[in-house]
């Protein structure tokens, strides 16, 4: 959706239109001691039993994002925003909040502290456009996909570090869905109204970092974006801030 649900028409990304390949990143502990290597899937490496990502960026990500209370569009719970969906082989993912809703008042989104298992994989939207039939009745979906990707286009920094190193350079960029139905529920996080709620046909582009299993310990994730007026004069800068401290723990052990 775009900022208010287009983003909501958003942004775009000024550091390269094509992805870079993803690379196993070593990690240093703030006392010196050596995290496992960190990974992260792409479109070439999907998770175990996926052809593709697509419906972890696409419909789930977004059907997620929207069941929450408009509230959270300016103020993130404490002590953490997530929520789970399952994909192939009964695999539980975590998704993130929205960094598109992590503006400079919203504080909470700077001091976010999440607990994971470490049998569950992290999805980290970096930045997102979404465009739907309930928004425009009457796009067809490439002009959906062309909303989406018009609202990726005026992103002046986009820059992620996980404890301390930065992994910009690991987004996949420009990754695009295909058709999904997109369901708004009366009570949804862009306070949209009749005839915007319900199910629609959507489209997005997504900017995202997809990680693979995590050591168990404490990590932390850093992310900043800033982005220019779509139409410029038309609205102030975005400034996006978030900080994540995510404890990964032991996965349960059933006799």
């Amino acid at each position: 959706m775009g900022k208010v649900i287009s983003r909501l028409i958003a942004c775009g990304v000024l550091l390269g239109s094509v992805s870079l390949p993803l690379m196993a990143t070593t990690l240093m502990r703030g006392n010196g001691d050596v995290h496992a290597a960190l990974a992260f899937y792409s479109p070439a490496d999907p998770p175990p039993g996926m052809k593709s990502i697509e419906p972890v960026f696409g419909q789930l990500y977004w059907n997620g994002w929207v069941d929450h209370p408009p509230s959270y569009l300016t103020s993130w719970p404490a002590p953490c925003l997530k929520w789970q969906a399952t994909i192939a082989n009964n695999q539980s993912v975590v998704f993130l909040g929205d960094p598109a809703s992590a503006s400079e008042s919203n504080t909470n989104a700077t001091r976010q502290s999440c607990e994971i298992s470490a049998n569950q994989l992290l999805f980290l939207s970096v930045y997102d456009g979404e465009c739907d039939n309930g928004q425009y009745p009457n796009m067809s979906s490439p002009e959906l996909l062309k909303c989406a990707q018009d609202s990726n286009k005026v992103i002046k920094l986009m820059e992620v570090t996980v404890d301390g190193v930065p992994q910009t350079s690991n987004i996949v960029r420009e990754s695009t869905s295909v058709p999904f139905d997109f369901f708004i529920p009366a009570t949804n996080v862009y306070d949209a109204k009749p005839p915007q709620t319900g199910t629609h046909s959507a489209m997005s582009e997504s900017y995202y970092l997809f990680f693979k299993p995590l050591e168990v310990g404490n990590h932390t994730i850093k992310l900043e974006v800033i982005r220019a007026p779509l139409q410029p004069g038309a609205e102030a800068v975005e400034h996006d801030i978030a900080m994540w401290n995510i404890n990964v723990t032991s996965p349960i052990v059933r006799p």
